[in-house]
């Protein structure tokens, strides 16, 4: 408030007169507006008049009181007039004066400013909103010729962006357009924008609400799906349901890996079976929908299996329906082999493959039964094939050990270097004899052939008792006797029965005819 205040001495006191006027008043355009002026007058002042003027580029004028302009409640205490329909030609500095007896003129001015209140609208993008498009235009606030500029804004929950244009026009006000761009998507069909305008000439915000209108193709559902089916199985059916916009406009029932069976009843959304279900039901079926935007479309597995009777009055194995959403490439429709025939149940699955495991195992098992047999009927007999010596319970517990002679230690056994051959080779006397593996075996039978002459009780006495260095485990030290053979003559052997056998100390007998096999 602006307050003005004038005081003069007088003799019988000092007397005071005060005007108080607002220090600007804002007027909508073509508005009415109140000019506000309170006055105080001393008691030993007289009022003698009150007025107002207005303030022009090159003179002063006192407004008239008359048509457009009025006191409000005229009194010795308040000079407010009303200015009716301001424009923009009433902005200006205007006065309250006020003259008293005997001190004077009291005044206070006061600016008056002309506010134009923005049209405010949203205007939709030029193009429909596509689901999936690149950004577009949604919408545009706009709020037009305002005095001052309006403040714009958008109220979203999306990842949109804003943009901002002002124009000035001729009057002098200003229009401002809020843009706001978006790239469009299904799942935001229905959400609200708002347009929000803040303006001096508003008492509170303006808001404008803006429904998005997304086109999109049609989203395909379907219910009445089960996790199993089986023969005999009624009231089996399917609703083929879409959400889209625009809405859709056909609805289609088609099979994708052969005919439409019998029975099925088709009405627009709806498919049916009439009866009860059959093997040969079993197939793919596919729910097409239509809708200005295109064409989409989700199939069903529909897999019957066996009566559920034999199963506790379920199957087995419930059928995994894994609808499958199509767009419009799948106009290519693939063939598919309708199923005729249950699969195989996993208790029976498990049976096959314990068998083959049980077999295999069974195959091993025999196959190292008969190794172990192999070796043991190797091993039964621990003496030597070619000089018949027995080897005791001590030397049983051992394996035969082959030793392989180096070139240097057969020079320390036999001494000389030129010797040839295996048989013909001389132990030194006095030093640990090693006795070479007899690999000819053709070469000791024969020779064999021509000494069997000998007796068994002979060929042991001489065997052990000829003063020989003689080996426990190796064959007999060569020496001349029986024309350096080491095996007894034919002749020495009984033709008997029992005399054909050998006894050993571990209980087992071995044929003298097969010591030299």
């Amino acid at each position: 408030m602006a307050e003005v205040e004038v005081c003069l001495n007088l003799r019988l006191g000092v007397g005071c007169s005060q005007v108080t006027v607002p220090e600007r008043i804002n007027a909508v355009l073509g508005r009415n507006i109140t000019l506000s002026c309170r006055i105080e007058v001393g008691s030993n002042l007289t009022l003698t008049q009150s007025s107002w003027e207005r303030r022009l580029p090159s003179r002063t004028v006192t407004l008239a009181y008359a048509r457009r302009v009025s006191f409000v409640s005229p009194s010795v205490r308040d000079a407010t007039i009303t200015l009716e329909g301001v424009g923009f030609d009433d902005i200006g500095s205007y006065t309250c004066k006020v003259a008293t007896f005997p001190l004077g003129n009291t005044q206070a001015s006061t600016y008056v400013n002309i506010l134009v209140e923005p049209k405010v609208y949203v205007s939709a993008g030029p193009d429909a909103l596509l689901d999936g498009a690149n950004e577009s235009l949604v919408a545009t606030c706009i709020a037009e010729k305002g005095r001052p500029a309006a403040e714009v804004f958008w109220e979203a929950e999306l990842n949109g962006r804003s943009e901002r244009q002002a124009q000035e026009e001729a009057d002098g006000t200003t229009s401002v357009n809020m843009r706001y761009l978006w790239s469009p998507l299904s799942r935001a069909q229905g959400r609200i924008l708002t347009c929000v305008v803040r303006h001096p000439a508003l008492q509170t915000d303006f808001r404008i609400p803006f429904t998005l209108n997304v086109h999109f193709a049609p989203v395909v559902s379907i219910e009445g799906l089960s996790e199993s089916w089986y023969v005999g199985q009624e009231n089996v059916k399917f609703d083929c349901g879409a959400r889209a916009n625009p809405p859709p406009r056909y609805f289609t029932w088609i099979r994708l890996d052969g005919q439409m069976p019998d029975g099925v009843r088709i009405n627009n959304s709806t498919f049916a079976f009439g009866r009860a279900l059959e093997r040969n039901d079993s197939g793919v079926y596919r729910c097409e929908v239509t809708n200005d935007i295109g064409l989409r479309s989700r199939d069903v597995n529909l897999w019957v299996q066996g009566e559920p009777s034999s199963h506790h009055g379920r199957p087995d194995h419930p059928s995994r329906l894994t609808p499958g959403a199509g767009t419009a490439a799948d106009q290519q429709r693939a063939q598919f082999s309708s199923p005729t025939l249950g699969t195989v149940p996993d208790s029976a699955l498990g049976t096959i493959v314990g068998g083959a495991v049980g077999g295999v195992l069974f195959l091993v098992l025999l196959l190292i039964l008969g190794v172990a047999c192999y070796m043991r009927k190797r091993r039964t007999f621990r003496g030597d094939y070619y000089t018949k010596q027995y080897l005791g319970p001590s030397d049983m517990q051992k394996e035969a050990q082959l030793d392989v002679l180096q070139p240097h230690e057969l020079q320390e056994v036999y001494g000389d270097k030129t010797s040839k051959g295996s048989q013909d080779l001389k132990p030194k006397l006095g030093s640990d004899i090693i006795y070479p593996e007899y690999t000819e075996r053709d070469e000791w039978a024969d020779r064999g052939d021509k000494q069997r002459s000998l007796k068994d009780a002979d060929y042991y006495a001489n065997h052990y008792n000829n003063g020989q260095n003689v080996h426990p485990c190796g064959p007999p030290v060569h020496s001349n006797t029986h024309n350096g053979s080491p095996y007894r003559p034919e002749d020495s052997y009984d033709n008997g029965t029992e005399s054909d056998y050998v006894s050993h100390l571990d209980g087992s007998v071995i044929s003298r005819r097969e010591w030299y096999v």
